[in-house]
């Protein structure tokens, strides 16, 4: 959050009051998204984002029945949804993640510019296993940095939060290459490392994965505190704070219900406790 913004809390007492679900669509890169739910919990925020998709969607079959599609009145189309859980406390935000749904940084804009007179500007970062992200801190010198990216999967998003990686991308898509892989290294002098650049584009790298989980394939970054000590390998994203469900139940429309995804978001808080603290 920017100096100047207003408190999220506030703008989420904004929504929940704003009754007309039309006037709570806006525009986040060229994509109609919207609070769908919004609710006060003992203190917690439980919301459903959803993206309006009127491009091609999925159709039903059935075992004995050809596919088909579905009937839609002239302004509706597909909703895909994205569960989230905001703290105030802590100041954490939990969300689902739907390949096809709304990702961190939509909903980080759309909560920006929800408030249209304001000058309010919020930023969702991932959350890193505590331990690996005080390891990385503490790398003083940066020995090697080993990305894989799948060049297909790119939103042009991605590339501008890519820009340090800019060149290596550009090549790839000119050269017809689906996917690139990358390390950078020095050897020799132990107390010598890569530039503040190779950080930069290990950022950008960061910055792309919570969006885009399938662009990133790879990212591990070696270092070490000083020139004395022992080099270490970080996986930043087997490393990053994630849970996996298998025990949600579907509803009669073969879609997860908004209840149980909470109650997923709630499960995750409570065995995250240690770990989010404000």
């Amino acid at each position: 959050m920017t100096d100047g913004s207003l408190p999220l809390e506030n703008v989420l007492q904004s929504i929940q009051a704003q009754t007309d679900l039309r006037e709570r669509i806006k525009i986040v890169n060229q994509t109609e998204l919207r609070a769908e739910s919004i609710e006060n919990m003992n203190g917690l925020w439980l919301m459903d984002f959803v993206k309006i998709r009127t491009d091609h969607g999925p159709g039903k079959v059935g075992r004995d029945t050809q596919v088909e599609g579905f009937d839609f009145d002239p302004d509706e189309g597909f909703g895909e949804e994205t569960a989230g859980l905001y703290d105030p406390n802590s100041q954490y935000m939990l969300l689902q993640y739907n390949h096809f749904g709304v990702r961190s940084s939509a909903i980080a804009d759309y909560l920006s510019i929800f408030h249209e007179t304001m000058n309010n500007r919020y930023t969702l970062k991932p959350k890193y296993d505590g331990d690996v992200e005080r390891r990385l801190l503490n790398q003083g010198i940066t020995r090697r940095v080993t990305f894989a990216i799948d060049v297909s999967k790119l939103t042009r998003e991605d590339r501008q939060r890519g820009a340090p990686l800019s060149e290596a991308i550009e090549y790839g898509r000119s050269v017809g290459a689906d996917r690139i892989k990358v390390e950078i290294s020095v050897h020799g002098d132990r107390g010598r490392g890569l530039t503040e650049r190779a950080r930069d584009g290990l950022n950008s790298l960061r910055a792309i994965f919570p969006q885009n989980p399938d662009a990133v394939k790879k990212l591990e970054v070696a270092g070490k505190v000083n020139g004395d000590s022992v080099t270490e390998v970080l996986d930043l994203i087997a490393h990053r704070l994630a849970l996996e469900f298998n025990d949600l139940t579907v509803g009669t429309d073969l879609r997860y219900p908004k209840e149980e995804r909470w109650r997923a978001l709630l499960r995750a808080k409570h065995a995250w406790n240690q770990v989010l603290r404000p």
